[in-house]
């Protein structure tokens, strides 16, 4: 099984196949052109499977499985080339669904897998690691509006330290969780603009607000609050 779960759409590959008697090909994928002992079986639903393949038991009977390099078709626009093992996608490999949502980078035992770069249907766009499916480990995810964070993801979320940039000038780095700022953090917010509270502020953070012990510094006369805040409001002096 091929299981891509971006972080809103899922995108579900089955490669159970019906056994099928192999038949030579003269591949006119561009991915096989040079390999060896392609072969290309027509299987039910349309799906089409172009590459290597081994003799293998299922169910009891003689059959081929996917082995070495191939390009598994679906008639609804899913697409994966690269490296299989056991029928399923394994090492480098390219996948492109039918909402247009590309990978690029590492498979294992039909997941997502190391380290890979995804376009996203929707526009955002993420380069890094990832794990059983999911963003894990260090990364860099860029959003639709152009905001970007670079730091550490923890199955598919902000989890870790990380830095997020906003086009609109604000800047967070520190703790994050669950992806929610959470921990140590320093904001820079963006001069007389819509989300201004103060121009920095340095401290504690829970649940995506400003919550414990912290300094928000106001640059344009100078104030500063020092002491402990809950929910975002500054409640009292240390």
């Amino acid at each position: 099984m091929l299981a891509i779960k971006p972080t809103t759409v899922l995108l579900c590959l089955l490669l159970s196949f019906i056994t099928a008697t192999p038949s030579r090909a003269d591949t006119h994928a561009l991915f096989l052109k040079g390999v060896k002992d392609v072969v290309k079986l027509h299987l039910s639903g349309g799906r089409i499977y172009e590459g290597q393949v081994v003799p293998c038991i299922i169910n009891g009977k003689q059959d081929a499985c996917f082995e070495g390099k191939g390009v598994f078709t679906l008639p609804n626009g899913y697409r994966y080339e690269g490296e299989f093992k056991n029928s399923k996608p394994n090492g480098k490999g390219k996948f492109k669904s039918r909402g247009n949502a590309r990978y690029v980078g590492g498979f294992k035992n039909g997941m997502l897998d190391g380290q890979g770069v995804m376009l996203y249907a929707d526009g955002r766009h993420y380069k890094g690691r990832y794990k059983d499916n999911q963003r894990h480990g260090f990364g860099v995810m860029t959003y639709q509006d152009d905001s970007q964070y670079i730091g550490e993801f923890k199955n598919d979320k902000r989890d870790g330290q990380g830095t997020m940039t906003h086009p609109d000038g604000r800047r967070y780095e520190g703790g994050y969780k669950n992806n929610m700022r959470d921990g140590y953090g320093i904001m820079t917010y963006q001069d007389m603009g819509l989300y201004q509270e103060g121009s920095r502020y340095e401290g504690e953070f829970k649940n995506d607000q400003r919550h414990g012990q912290g300094v928000m510094i106001y640059l344009d006369d100078g104030r500063r609050l020092v002491g402990e805040f809950k929910e975002n409001v500054f409640i009292g002096m240390q």
